[in-house]
């Protein structure tokens, strides 16, 4: 679901902005004093039902003042690690009582009293998937839950702790989460692979769209949106930093929803409420400038990648042809703009608009690599393999703009693969042992172009050709140059490309084993080489079995 906060983040937000407490009411000093002692003994004990029964203890004392020990800094803390050991009917009733009057937006404008709501939601949610409590009882208090949400949507939406019980309510009625990455967990990845994996730079097919776990209250927040209350302020939601990630998440959970999102979709853009009479376009009143604009804007570029995800595919040939065509080149190199135009790259599906696409941008393949937008033409040649369409224009213009840009000797594929990084694959300069770390999305961009037709990709499979066994082998070592060789094997290239490289690789496969990607070119390599191959490889692995079968991979790939 939903990613955590920690009680402390909240505990640090509320030094800097403690005004909704001021609203709130008090817990006792007595209440107050009973949790910190309960912590202390809760800790003491190891019996699930003296622990269940300690809780039910603790909730009972609770009843009728939820919100001020849920608001409080240290019964909040207390209560939150309580509730994973409290009976779902305990919780239950808990909820039932917060949901009075104005209670829930009474505490999830809280920082602590927000930390318990997600902390009592994702509760409800674990009984409700083991069928601990009966399904409806469940489902009244989401409804009931949804509606009070649905009554103060703006509120909760635009409140800087209220969001995120929103947002993870909206994980529970769509059944999966369907929020955006939290900064911090994409601060923890490479750049480019967050784009890689953002873009899906590889042909395949589509994962279908999971059901709705509550379809009718993804209804009713729909329908909230929609509402005469909303129209305007929809538009201006998109730029809140607190609001915009639900409105990311809505858009996803409604994918597949043509009827919704043909309506969220324009309505989020500024389309007008009433279009002109017979005027069938769904985006009446939008212009080029403000749909642009809205690409272009740090916080309302995010929205529109999801837009781009989601939107039926003929309203994404109506974006192009209305809003887009002609200034993909100026869109591709903005900072904003960029992930935007990359996510409509992504989600382009039919083999006419694709072929459009490339005509407009492949002139600005260069440019757009030395200005480290490499992002745009990953997503590119990725939509050329998925649709079949360009292909042999896309690798002539990569090939150009690469030809343009390799220097000290390096040949195409080795200048993608250090794309927007100094050095080679294997310097004079380098020492023993010493690795360089290839591009993701170079190699991502590499691993496409091999899944083309040979006689396109043909000048990319000889550069490779022409490394060293050692530079080979760095490469192999490397977890996005490991697809890389891997996808050689596997593609369309001639047998004698794929049998120089076993050749290259002989008296190495027992190192290549145990790297994360190595141990799956050797496994390809086994599967295609012929008999003799297989021999070597198999020897190789064989006289290095005692230290292979000490690592996990190396012992995996020895079971195998």
């Amino acid at each position: 679901m939903a990613s955590k906060r920690t009680h402390d983040e909240a505990f640090a937000e509320a030094a800097d902005d403690a005004a909704p407490q001021a609203r709130l009411p008090r817990a006792t000093q007595e209440i107050v004093t009973y949790f910190e002692e309960l912590k202390s003994h809760f800790d003491g004990l190891h019996d699930k039902e003296e622990q269940s029964l300690l809780v039910a203890n603790a909730l009972e004392e609770a009843s009728g003042q939820e919100c001020a020990v849920a608001t409080d800094p240290a019964c909040s803390r207390v209560l939150e690690a309580l509730l994973p050991a409290a009976e779902p009917q305990q919780i239950a009733k808990f909820f039932q009582a917060v949901l009075k009057g104005e209670g829930l937006m009474a505490m999830a404008s809280s920082p602590f009293g927000a930390h318990v709501l997600e902390a009592v939601l994702e509760q409800l949610t674990n009984s409700q998937q083991d069928s601990v409590v009966e399904g409806p009882a469940i489902e009244e208090l989401l409804t009931e839950a949804c509606s009070s949400v649905c009554e103060h949507l703006y509120d909760f939406l635009t409140n800087r702790y209220a969001t995120h019980v929103a947002r993870r309510l909206l994980c529970i009625i769509a059944g999966r989460n369907v929020l955006p990455l939290a900064a911090k967990s994409q601060n923890k990845k490479s750049k480019g692979g967050a784009l890689a994996s953002k873009v899906g730079l590889l042909p395949g097919k589509q994962a279908a769209t999971p059901d709705v776990a509550c379809p009718d209250l993804l209804h009713m927040l729909v329908d909230t949106l929609l509402s005469s209350d909303y129209m305007s302020a929809l538009h201006e939601l998109m730029y809140d930093q607190n609001a915009s990630p639900f409105i990311q998440g809505i858009l996803t959970a409604c994918e597949g929803n043509g009827e919704a999102l043909q309506a969220l979709i324009p309505a989020m853009l500024g389309a007008q409420a009433d279009a002109e009479e017979g005027d069938d376009s769904l985006l009446q009143g939008i212009t080029r400038g403000s749909f642009q604009s809205i690409m272009q804007d740090r916080l309302s570029s995010h929205v529109m990648e999801v837009v781009f995800a989601v939107a039926p595919q003929p309203l994404l040939e109506e974006f192009y042809a209305s809003f887009l065509s002609g200034d993909l080149p100026a869109l591709a190199a903005h900072p904003s703009a960029n992930f935007a135009l990359q996510a409509f790259l992504a989600a382009a599906n039919r083999s006419p608009l694709v072929k459009t696409l490339l005509a407009e941008l492949k002139g600005s393949f260069k440019e757009l690599l030395q200005r480290r937008r490499s992002g745009v033409v990953a997503a590119l040649l990725a939509a050329c393999a998925r649709t079949s369409a360009g292909q042999a224009d896309a690798s002539k213009a990569i090939a150009a703009a690469l030809t343009g840009l390799h220097d000290e000797g390096k040949g195409l594929a080795e200048t993608l693969l250090t794309l927007d990084m100094p050095g080679r694959i294997c310097g004079p300069d380098m020492k023993p042992g010493q690795r360089v770390k290839l591009s993701p999305l170079g190699c991502a961009m590499l691993t496409t172009l091999l899944s083309f037709p040979q006689e396109f990709s043909q000048a990319f499979v000889s550069s490779i050709g022409d490394w060293s066994p050692s530079e080979t082998l760095r490469v192999g070592q490397d977890p996005g140059g490991s697809r890389v060789l891997e996808a050689l094997v596997n593609a369309a290239a001639a047998s004698k490309a794929k049998k120089k490289l076993l050749r290259k690789l002989k008296g190495m496969w027992a190192i290549l084993a145990v790297e994360p990607g190595g141990n799956h070119v050797v496994e390809s390599c086994f599967i295609w080489g012929g008999v003799k191959d297989k021999e070597v490889i198999a020897g190789e692995l064989a006289a290095a079995e005692a230290s292979l079968s000490a690592t996990p991979r190396g012992a995996a790939l020895m079971r195998k």
